[in-house]
């Protein structure tokens, strides 16, 4: 559950915020509680656990466990195999000695929360549940639910993973650190989307994923890169040292303004590398490049609010005037 509660006047923070980088959320005040649907799923009834957590436990079970609803003749049956699977229980087991409780989580969530709530109040504040997915899904978002696959983020190094066959590009992010930026990254992405119809090329796919890593290091203005982009030290070394070779090969092969979907995500989806560029380069490499050419806008647009980034999709304006030329 969460409550939100402003003291004061909340947007007087924005005269604060003028004399540091870093906006005063010291007047947002906000309880999170975080639902542990992963353990209750194992403990409760089944009447208990709707009761507690309503629509989303009919999203979790047809969605996640893909067992069908309370509706469907073979329900329990179904619900009772999932919890007596040994791989299941060998998740549950592994996620209680990893996760025994919540509170740093929380609190880092809640943080977050403070700042997203302090650049967009007008938008809502989900409610955050943790669950078991089977190793199946790290995020589950509903209309009013952000959920939280712990299993998903057990380690890199986690030996089930290997065994799931996982590929190290993937696991390389499946750890309890990277929870609160998968998790914010995700909540932008949900109020703000890629429009294909209006925006069909790279280089605006490319602004858009851009935006959300602007706007996940603004709202976690604490977390490394690493973290926000989803690569290693020395994947983000790789990128600052070749970013100008990278933007050159995007000129040259005349992609920026390619409307091929399938080049498209080759170029920016989760892969082990991407593609046009060499073998050290992460995937996704693109948005990284997207991302510098937003925070070149910003910079030229002191003026421009995020809410006001978020909601411009007029990506070819945007391009222009960013001016972009890597060194």
């Amino acid at each position: 559950m969460v409550r939100l509660y402003i003291t004061g006047l909340c947007l007087a923070g924005l005269l604060a915020s003028c004399k540091s980088n870093r906006p005063d959320i010291s007047n947002i005040e906000l309880n999170l509680e975080i639902q542990r649907l992963d353990r209750d799923v194992f403990n409760c009834t089944v009447d208990s656990l709707h009761n507690r957590y309503g629509v989303f436990f009919d999203y979790y079970t047809e969605g996640i466990l893909d067992i069908g609803t309370r509706k469907d003749s073979s329900f329990l049956e179904d619900l009772e195999i999932f919890r007596t699977d040994s791989t299941v229980i060998k998740a549950c087991n592994d996620v209680k000695k990893r996760y025994p409780d919540l509170k740093k989580l929380t609190g880092k969530l809640a943080e977050a929360l403070k700042y997203y709530h302090y650049y967009f109040p007008d938008r809502h504040i989900p409610k955050v549940y943790t669950y078991i997915s089977g190793y199946n899904q790290s995020l589950m978002l509903t209309d009013s639910v952000l959920a939280i696959g712990l299993d998903k983020y057990l380690g890199p190094d986690y030996r089930f993973y290997d065994s799931l066959q996982f590929h190290r590009y993937m696991s390389q992010n499946m750890y309890p650190e990277k929870i609160v930026s998968d998790f914010i990254e995700t909540l932008i992405g949900s109020e703000w989307t890629f429009n294909t119809r209006k925006n069909n090329n790279l280089i605006s796919k490319m602004l858009f994923e851009g935006k959300i890593f602007y706007a996940a290091k603004m709202i976690l203005p604490d977390e490394a890169d690493s973290r926000i982009f989803g690569f290693t030290a020395d994947q983000i070394r790789w990128c600052k040292n070749n970013e100008q070779t990278m933007w050159i090969t995007l000129i040259e092969d005349k992609l920026l303004f390619s409307t091929n979907p399938f080049e498209i995500r080759k170029l920016t989806e989760l892969a082990p590398r991407t593609e046009r560029f060499t073998h050290e380069s992460p995937g996704r490499a693109c948005n990284w490049i997207g991302y510098n050419i937003i925070a070149k806008y910003m910079k030229n647009n002191p003026e421009t609010s995020l809410r006001e980034l978020m909601d411009n999709d007029d990506y070819q304006t945007i391009f222009e005037q960013a001016k972009y030329k890597p060194n």
